[in-house]
């Protein structure tokens, strides 16, 4: 086995776990309620309109073609339906999330709304301390 097949097996290997990570990230840092008119758009329809309306359709999407692409055997068809359409949850959510808030942020823009401003460490630590 030489070092280039090693190693992109390890790649392929560790895309799943990749996928897994990002969609977790994603599924935790943008899937929050807005509370000013910038985040109740990218959050509220972006992510969870658009962005969640991606990753059901990426989901549907892929069980449907795996199990088109299986022919007529109907055990086969199911296989290909479960396999493709966790492929698609896998790949899809993450993708989808990220393209509603892409989508959110455009539209923000397009308004003129202003980005929420980013607390600073020190602000947290002060009204952490204050409390």
């Amino acid at each position: 086995m030489s070092f280039l097949t090693l190693v992109v097996g390890l790649l392929l290997l560790s895309l799943p776990l990749l996928l897994l990570v990002w969609g977790f990230r994603t599924c935790r840092t943008l899937w929050r309620r807005g509370t000013t008119p910038w985040g109740r758009l990218v959050y509220n329809y972006g992510v969870r309109g658009f962005g969640a309306m991606m990753a059901v359709f990426f989901i549907v999407a892929g069980a449907y073609f795996g199990a088109a692409g299986f022919g007529d055997a109907g055990a086969d068809a199911i296989r290909g339906a479960v396999v493709w359409g966790l492929f698609g949850a896998l790949f899809g959510i993450p993708v989808g999330l990220s393209m509603g808030y892409f989508w959110g942020r455009q539209m923000a823009w397009f308004y003129g709304l202003e980005p929420d401003a980013k607390e600073s460490k020190e602000l947290v630590r002060v009204k952490s301390d204050a409390k």
